[in-house]
C-alpha cells in the first residue's frame, strides 16, 4: 500500500493566520501551498491548514483505495481527537455538553475536519511531527510567510511543486471551492445547530416526562462520560440549593437489577444533592445510555 505524506503548520498572531501544507506523493512530484486568512485563535490557524490538504487530495483525480495517508502535525490534540476517534462520540452527542455548550472551542473547525477524515475513512492517520523533518521546516516557513504577506482572496491557495527533490516552482493559484461535492460535506449543517439556541440543554417536558422521587445514594455513575471535567458546569445551581434545599430540575436515571439506578443525564444535579444532603430528588427514568438520551432529546428540541 503507497503512503501519502501530509505536513501542516499554522502560524497564528494578532486575528492573522498563514496556513500551509506540504503534501508527498510516493510517485509523484511534491506538491507545497499556502494561503492566509482571518481567525481568532491559534488551533484554528493548525486545524484549517489541515482542512486545506484534505481538501486539495479530494479535490484531485485519483483513487485512494490503495493509499494510506499520515498527516503530520505539531498540535497534539488533533493527533489525539483523530487517532482515537473521539468525534464519532461527539457525532453522538451531536457535539453538545450536557449544559448546551458544544463540546469543544472552534467546534466548526473540528467539525469540518472531522467530515472531511471520514472520506478517507480507516486509510488515515495522525502523528506527531518532529523538528528535524525537513519537510515539516518548509512548511512551517511558509505559513510564517503567508501570515505575514497581503491578505490573500478567499478560497485561494498559493500552489508549488518540484520534481525529483528539486526547488519548488510556483504554480499559479487555485481556486477552492469550485468543487460542489466538496463543499456540500463542508455546508452541511453542524450538529450542534439542531438544537434550540438556548443558554441550558432544556430536555424535562413537565407535559410528557413523568416524575419519580429517589434517594440520590441509590444513583450511582455507571458511565465514564460524566466523569468528565470539561462537562461539568454548576453555574448558580450551589447557591440555589443552598437556598431552597431542593433540587428542582430532574435528573435521569436508568434502572439497575440490583434495585439502583445508574445516571443517564444531570451529574451536576446529583453531585450537588449529594453535598447538600438532599434526601429525595426528581427523576425522570429511561432506558437509553448517556449518548443515546442526549442525542435522543436534542433531535426532538426542535
Amino acid at each position: 500500500m503507497r503512503e501519502i505524506k501530509i505536513y501542516t503548520d499554522g502560524s497564528f498572531k494578532k486575528n492573522k493566520a498563514g496556513i500551509s501544507f506540504l503534501i508527498n506523493f510516493p510517485d509523484k512530484d511534491d506538491i507545497l501551498a499556502y494561503t492566509n486568512l482571518k481567525c481568532r485563535k491559534s488551533i484554528q490557524a493548525e486545524l484549517l491548514a489541515i482542512t486545506h490538504a484534505l481538501k486539495y487530495l479530494l479535490s484531485i483525480d485519483m483513487s485512494y483505495q490503495d493509499v494510506f495517508i499520515d498527516v503530520a502535525t505539531d498540535e497534539i490534540s488533533v493527533v489525539e481527537v483523530f487517532n482515537n476517534q473521539k468525534y464519532k462520540m461527539w457525532d453522538l452527542t451531536l457535539w453538545k455538553k450536557e449544559d448546551g455548550k458544544t463540546v469543544i472551542r472552534c467546534a466548526k473547525e473540528w467539525f469540518e475536519l472531522s467530515c472531511l477524515v471520514k472520506c478517507f475513512e480507516d486509510k488515515i492517520h495522525f502523528s506527531k511531527v518532529t523538528d528535524k523533518d525537513n519537510r515539516n521546516r518548509i512548511v512551517h516557513r511558509y505559513a510564517s510567510y503567508a501570515r505575514k504577506i497581503q491578505l490573500c482572496s478567499k478560497n485561494s491557495l498559493h500552489i508549488m511543486e518540484r520534481k525529483n527533490g528539486k526547488n519548488f516552482k510556483d504554480n499559479g493559484i487555485l481556486i477552492t471551492n469550485s468543487n460542489k461535492e466538496l463543499e456540500k460535506i463542508l455546508n452541511r449543517q453542524k450538529l450542534w445547530e439542531f438544537t434550540k439556541k438556548e443558554k441550558n440543554f432544556d430536555w424535562y417536558n413537565k407535559a410528557k416526562d413523568e416524575l419519580i422521587y429517589v434517594d440520590p445514594d441509590d444513583i450511582i455513575i455507571t458511565e465514564n462520560v460524566h466523569l468528565s471535567c470539561n462537562s461539568l458546569n454548576f453555574g448558580t445551581l450551589f447557591r440555589n440549593v443552598a437556598e431552597s434545599h431542593e433540587i428542582q430540575y430532574p435528573v435521569a436515571i436508568k434502572p439497575l437489577v440490583n434495585g439502583k439506578y445508574s445516571l443517564t443525564a444531570g451529574i451536576t444535579r446529583l453531585i450537588t444533592a449529594k453535598l447538600f444532603n438532599i434526601p429525595r430528588i426528581p427523576c425522570v427514568l429511561t432506558d437509553l445510555s448517556h449518548q443515546e438520551f442526549i442525542k435522543k432529546c436534542l433531535i426532538n428540541a426542535d
